[in-house]
Formats: C-alpha cells, structure tokens, sequence
C-alpha cells in the first residue's frame, strides 16, 4: 500500500527547502498563504505500472507492483517574474538534486514535463501562474496472511 505521506512529506520538504518558499496542496481548505508559494495537486493518483508480482514466504503473501502518479505543481504569484523564475527552480531541483533526495525516499522522478503559463483572472487582475507537471513513481507493496494445506489424504 502506498500512503499518501509517504510521497507528500518528502516531496513538500524538499521543494520548500529548496526553493525557500511554502509549498502547500492545491484546492484545499484554510486561508492562502502569502504570495509567493507552491500549490500541489495530484492528476493521476496512482495508475499501474506492468504486471503486479506475487510472493510467497510461509504463511505471508506479498503482492508488489510499482505505481504512477502525476503531479501538478505550479508557482502562485503576484508578479509574472517570480512565477516563472520559481518555476524554473522548481524544475531544476526535479531533474538534479531532488532527483536525488526522492530515490532515497524510494520515489523515481520518471519525467519533468514542461513549464506552461497558467495565469488565473481574479476580479480585477491576474494571479500569476507558471507550472508543470511531474511524473513520479513508487512500488506499491501489500501483505496478508495465507490459509496453507498441510494435508491431503486421497482415498
């Protein structure tokens, strides 16, 4: 099973710590925080990858399969410059060091799309949005108590 903190924490701490801004999870409740900031929302939550394998050791069966999730991430800001120049850090900490400091964590940073603008009108003017999305993905394991037969008899 995959938990959601198992990705979030990892991903939020590294990001933030890099970029020295709040990264917070996209449409979520509470007020906004102070420009500018990360939002993160997840598009693809968790889609399969290959066949799923089982294993057997005694009475505990373990099934594994590895996991997808996509994962929007977008710079919120007052002005066009910071969006974009967060943006790009953002990006370069994917493809370098958090690269690095995910597989520790056992996430594989499979791609870092590109950044697109995504500019949302307020009553009367833009809050600035530069984002993009990043594919991850984990091995999902699950383990379970197995009935065994320790005997048959034919007659």
């Amino acid at each position: 099973m995959i938990k959601y903190d198992d990705i979030w924490i990892p991903l939020q701490k590294g990001l933030s710590t890099y970029t020295g801004i709040q990264v917070i999870q996209a449409e979520g409740i509470g007020k906004q925080p102070a420009y500018p900031f990360f939002s993160i929302k997840k598009t693809t939550i968790a889609q399969g990858v290959g066949q799923p394998v089982q294993k057997i050791s005694g009475t505990t069966a373990r099934i594994e399969q590895d996991f997808e999730s996509v994962l929007s991430i977008t710079c919120n800001a007052s002005a066009i410059e910071d969006a974009e120049n967060y943006t790009q850090k953002a990006r370069a900490y994917f493809l370098g060091r958090g690269h690095i400091e995910l597989s520790d964590e056992k996430i594989t940073v499979v791609d870092v799309l590109n950044a697109t603008n995504r500019d949302v009108f307020l009553t009367v003017d833009y809050e600035r949005r530069c984002g993009f999305d990043l594919r991850l993905r984990v091995r999902g394991q699950e383990s379970f108590e197995t009935d065994v037969i320790e005997k048959i008899t034919i007659n």
